[in-house]
């Protein structure tokens, strides 16, 4: 799969495409507006087939089912509105795994390992690299949010390492304390265990990204983009995407014929924009009631191996 730049840009310009499509549900749109910061930690978080329908269906207790008889639901989560933002956000993450993971997986299963000279570690930063250059402008100007010029420096000095490595652990720290995690005192010993498999290790190195960024071997980009048809500019739904992004006017129509025309003769990255349209829209009917929880899953893919789509 790709890594979280991409999964990011891959979220951002789905959104963008959705915005404008007449089919998406009025709601996701103000959510991915008002809470894009929530979506965006959904873009990057594993494991979405598990939960995401049922999250959806909730919501729309939460929310709607109050509204539609007159009055407000008077039990109603006041997350509710996040949680849902932060689905819409996974939906497209397990659209850009299920298009990208065939790439980094070419050679061989430990794309996840993080091998800082492994082929599958150099595609996935290679990957990032380049939606940070060509969704982000390089961290500079107007399309940069939410990253900044620095994202890819390299690290100049040893305090800086250092500065770095104590950010990780603090952020490990914050996000234990985000999942209020409450230790078992009856089974202490299978809690940690279970607390330190699941640890977040950060494998990838950021002087690794700085490194390939400011090289940017043109016999890495051609193994890795485009031998594995990454990205292509002139594919309809990438180029919608970018005419919204830099504020031209898209047509409901020019969105939908863009969409309806992306096929695998396109690339992996504009299939994975109509792809998690199409979860998008499956999702809103979801929350309108129109098909239950289990239509829902078949129209997620829930349980198509993600490595189907290897063509």
């Amino acid at each position: 799969m790709s890594d979280h730049i991409a999964h990011l840009g891959i979220c951002d310009d789905t959104f963008r495409l959705a915005l404008v499509h007449p089919r998406i549900h009025p709601t996701f749109k103000e959510l991915m507006t008002a809470h894009r910061d929530v979506a965006h930690l959904g873009s990057v978080t594993r494991s979405a087939d598990m939960w995401s329908a049922d999250v959806i269906d909730w919501a729309r207790r939460q929310l709607q089912d109050g509204n539609a008889a007159g009055e407000a639901a008077k039990e109603a989560d006041p997350l509710a509105r996040q949680k849902l933002a932060f689905v819409l956000g996974s939906l497209t993450h397990r659209a850009a795994d299920r298009l990208t993971k065939p790439i980094t997986r070419c050679w061989g299963s430990g794309d996840d390992l993080g091998e800082a000279g492994g082929d599958a570690n150099e595609s996935k930063i290679l990957q990032d690299i380049f939606i940070f250059r060509e969704v982000y402008g390089s961290g500079t100007g107007q399309l940069a949010d939410p990253f900044t010029e620095a994202t890819l420096k390299p690290t100049v000095s040893e305090g800086q390492a250092a500065l770095e490595g104590t950010f990780r652990v603090l952020l490990r720290r914050a996000l234990i304390a985000m999942h209020t995690l409450r230790p078992d005192w009856d089974d202490i010993h299978n809690w940690l265990t279970a607390l330190l498999k699941g640890l977040q290790t950060f494998p990838k190195s950021l002087d690794q990204y700085a490194r390939l960024a400011a090289e940017w071997d043109q016999a890495k980009v051609k193994k890795y983009l485009i031998d594995k048809n990454f990205y292509r500019r002139e594919d309809p739904a990438i180029l919608a995407a970018r005419h919204i992004q830099h504020g031209s006017t898209v047509t409901a129509e020019q969105v939908l014929e863009a969409l309806g025309a992306t096929d695998r003769t396109h690339s992996r990255y504009a299939r994975a924009l109509a792809k998690a349209t199409d979860y998008l829209l499956a999702a809103g009917e979801l929350f309108d009631g129109r098909i239950d929880v289990e239509q829902a899953k078949e129209r997620f893919d829930v349980g198509v191996p993600e490595l189907s789509l290897q063509d």
